[in-house]
């Protein structure tokens, strides 16, 4: 879904579930839109549709994906809903509801990491990641099949890296190397993936 005029307050998407369910996030995602990220916007949730409370979550800053979370309710219709105004239309290219957690089929956005060593949180990634600095994730849950992880990365300058992906802890046993050749700035990104352990 995508607008045709500026983001601006009171915009909003109304998703409707069919049933009630629980759920606990809401992950929107903006596709390959580098410009249709909202700038702002709350979660406020219903059961009948009719009848809306105060929003169950609040959320500002850009990026592709961008997570809502918030303790568990149960509601047929969640709502998105604009609160800061912006130049370009907004454009949703998914949108994902989870009972709690993380999940690996989903995607992990860098700046909402649990854990960052050496980088630091930026709107739509982190800062540039050097030797031994890291970004982790709390309580990922893997589903059944569950065997490919796929990154997407942007790398400044030709040179070549390896970052590790190490399970359990920061500093747990590695479970898999993905070898990155320079892409040649950091605006411009790659989709790289790479096979996981069976556990």
């Amino acid at each position: 879904m995508e607008g045709k005029c500026p983001q601006s307050p009171g915009q909003s998407l109304t998703v409707d579930l069919g049933t009630a369910k629980t759920f606990g996030r809401m992950a929107i995602d903006a596709g390959m839109d580098a410009t249709g990220h909202p700038y702002g916007f709350t979660v406020p949730v219903s059961r009948d549709g009719d009848h809306w409370g105060r929003p169950v979550a609040r959320v500002s800053g850009r990026s592709f994906t961008q997570d809502a979370v918030f303790p568990q309710h149960t509601a047929r219709y969640p709502r998105i809903e604009l609160t800061a105004p912006g130049e370009n239309p907004w454009a949703v290219n998914e949108i994902r509801l989870h009972a709690d957690g993380p999940d690996a089929a989903a995607t992990l956005q860098a700046e909402r990491a649990a854990v960052l060593r050496g980088a630091e949180r930026g709107e739509a990634a982190t800062s540039v990641l050097g030797q031994g600095d890291a970004i982790g994730f709390r309580r990922v849950r893997f589903g059944a099949g569950a065997d490919t992880l796929t990154v997407r990365l942007a790398a400044g300058g030709r040179g070549n890296c390896a970052p590790r992906l190490r399970l359990d802890s920061p500093d747990g046993p590695v479970a898999a190397t993905l070898p990155v050749r320079g892409t040649g700035g950091t605006d411009s990104w790659r989709k790289l993936s790479v096979r996981l352990p069976v556990r």
